[in-house]
This record gives C-alpha cells, structure tokens and sequence, in this order.
C-alpha cells in the first residue's frame, strides 16, 4: 500500500508518491500561505511585497522561512518519488506488451498448425473420394479458425454465476474479491472481465461475470477452488452461493444441461450414492 505524508509532517526522508500525498502538499500549501501573510501583516498575495517582508520581526521572517524550506523539500521528494512510480508503470506496461506479443505469437503459430493439420485431413479426404481432388475454400478455412480461436479462448475464460450485481459495480473488483475468498489472489495474470447479455427492465436475474485469465492452467486452478465458496464465512459469504463454471460453447452448454437433468434423476433414484459430472460424464460412487 502507498503510504504518504500527513499534513505538516516534513521530517521524513521519502514522501511516497500518491493522490492523498498530493492532496495533503496541497494543504500543506494553502497553509504555509495563509502564515506567511498572517506574519508579515497582510490580506493578500497582492499586499506581500518586498515593503511588508522587510517590515517583519527576526523571528516571524524566520520561521517563514524555515516552513518554505521544509515545504520545498517535501515537493522535491514527492517529484523524486512520482517519477520512481512513473519509470516503474512504464516498465511494467512495457512487460505486458512483451507478455501480449508472446502470447499472440503463440495463438498463431498454434493456428497455423492447426490449419495445416486441417488441409492435410481434407486433402487427404478429397483424394479417397474424388477424381480430381479441389484445394479446400477459403470460406472453410475461415470457419476451421475460428473455430479454434474461439476454443482457444473459452480455454482461458470461466464464468461467474449469482455474483450480486449493483449499479455502478466495477467487476474487476468483484473478480478480486473472489479469488481473495478462495487464497488465489495476485497468483494470475487477468485479461478482462465483463457481465455478459443486457439488463432487462423488471427482471431480478443476474447477470453472468465472463473472466479471462492469461492462460488456461489459470482457469483450471481456480476451478478447482470452486467447492470451496460454500463453505464461506463472515465477509465473504456473500460468495458462498456464487457458481464457477468452464466457458462453454452453446453445443457444450445444450449437453452439460442434458447431463444435469439426468443426474438429478439418479441422485432421486439412487440415494446410496454420490453422482457428479467429470469431463462431460457421469461418474457415481458408492458413499462411504
């Protein structure tokens, strides 16, 4: 956390560099300001001259003096410390462009071999079933991208389900606050997040939260936190009835609710044991 100077408080070495410290030298302006007029007798700026500083006792002129000093080298050290912070966001921009550009690559280059792999298949299909084998369209290499784009980036996403959502929210906010509840916080590197759909008047539903994490690995660490919400308490229950789920697509969402109403059927049939989903089947045990 930034911590910065209290009003008048000069004898420290470093000012950290932050709005309250601003904030405070701005006080700490108005105030030196308003002693120097006070000391040498004046209203205003425009009846401090040279004739009313010379009018001044040794001892109010000094202590004059001796505020402006403490005052000037208090925004030196706050000039010293905003320029620290501002070499340190430059680098640390400079290190997500370099992390994007990777990433990019990595996504194309995983295309392009996909792709490849897609041509060999039709070539190789078309060859099995036609005479006169044609070059796949370019209409059906579009399609084959992204197709894999979109599996690609679902594969770095996962959705929030029954977060309360609030007029004026910044679900950035939201996002940290979960992973603080499950001890994954500051471990991934996220993208973006957004509600997904439109508010509808009259309605309580509540809109889905769509995360993207840098990597895939990311969304499969905090997947497996999911279990743990319902067993929150004190300041974060209030994600004790939030859902994580994969970010599917529509095909995959028509099938996992297939597979939710069945398993509702067997947990009403089959009372001795324990039913839940593992990639796209249903798994039962007997319980212990």
């Amino acid at each position: 956390a930034v911590v910065s100077t209290q009003s008048g408080h000069y004898g420290r070495d470093v000012m950290d560099y932050s709005v309250v410290s601003l904030h405070n030298i701005e006080k700490d302006l108005n105030a030196t300001f308003s002693f120097v007029l006070k000391s040498a007798k004046v209203n205003d700026d425009g009846e401090l001259n040279h004739t009313s500083l010379t009018k001044m006792n040794e001892d109010p002129l000094a202590n004059c003096v001796e505020k402006l000093f403490q005052l000037l080298k208090s925004n030196v050290e706050l000039c010293k410390s905003a320029a620290g912070k501002i070499d340190q966001l430059q680098a640390n921009c400079l290190d997500s462009k370099t992390a994007l550009i990777a990433l990019q690559q990595d996504k194309l280059d995983a295309v392009q071999i996909t792709v490849q792999k897609e041509m060999k298949s039709w070539s190789e299909i078309v060859q099995k079933n036609c005479e006169k084998p044609s070059a796949p369209s370019v209409k059906s290499v579009q399609q084959v991208v992204k197709s894999f784009v979109d599996e690609n980036d679902r594969s770095r996403s996962l959705i929030i389900y029954g977060a309360t959502e609030q007029e004026g929210e910044h679900t950035p906010d939201i996002v940290a606050d979960l992973l603080l509840s499950v001890n994954e916080e500051d471990k991934h590197q996220i993208l973006g997040s957004r509600r997904l759909g439109v508010i509808k008047p009259d309605s309580d539903s509540i809109r889905p939260i769509k995360v993207t994490f840098g990597s895939s690995d990311s969304v499969k660490q905090v997947l497996s936190k999911a279990k743990t919400l319902k067993k929150l308490e004190g300041s974060y229950k209030v994600f004790s009835n939030v859902y994580l789920a994969p970010d599917r697509s529509r095909e995959e969402r028509t099938e996992h609710r297939k597979l939710v109403e069945e398993i509702k059927n067997l947990i009403s049939k089959e009372l001795s044991k324990h039913h839940y989903i593992r990639n796209g089947k249903i798994m039962s045990v007997t319980r212990s």
